[in-house]
């Protein structure tokens, strides 16, 4: 049991060692400059991330269409080659709700709340019935939720980093 306890132990905190060591420097510019018309991410040396649709990349720099929440804005910005500090792949999430999250967020939430007032009604010690409706509370946050995810818009995501000046 030790020898499998040790080796199960070994496992877990080498794995992440592991991937490091294996992974490839990504200091190539030509890897960049394969994305022209593709959504990236671009993060500055000042710290600075922007997404947007990559209009142009060369020796010198990159130009990409910056990403609103909405849609492309007009905006076009240029970064000097030695302002990068990463690029990644990235996903432009325009118009995308988190309706399902929400409603399960909701779900969570309303099962929660029943618990709490099934625990607090227990605690309680009465001889009454228990409180009719309970077992409604999770629908009841399911649909709330719901119509919070509507709102709730998702956020642009980075995906696969293909440059790295560090």
């Amino acid at each position: 049991m030790k020898k499998t306890t040790a080796t199960l132990l070994a496992l877990v905190l080498l794995t992440p060692i592991a991937q490091t060591v294996s992974a490839k420097a990504k200091g190539d510019w030509n890897a960049v400059k394969v994305l022209a018309n593709s959504s990236i991410a671009v993060r500055t040396r000042s710290g600075e991330t922007h997404f947007g649709l990559a209009q142009a990349v060369d020796d010198d720099g990159i130009t990409i269409q910056i990403a609103g929440k909405e849609d492309f804005t007009n905006q076009e910005v240029v970064f000097r080659r030695g302002e990068v500090a990463k690029v990644w792949r990235a996903k432009l999430r325009f118009d995308e709700k988190n309706i399902a999250l929400g409603t399960l967020v909701g779900a969570s939430a309303g099962v929660g709340a029943a618990l709490i007032t099934a625990v607090v009604y227990a605690k309680g010690n009465n001889d009454a019935d228990a409180p009719v409706g309970v077992g409604a509370f999770p629908l009841y946050g399911a649909a709330l939720g719901a119509v919070a995810g509507v709102f709730w818009k998702k956020q642009h995501k980075r995906k696969e980093l293909i440059y790295s000046a560090t």
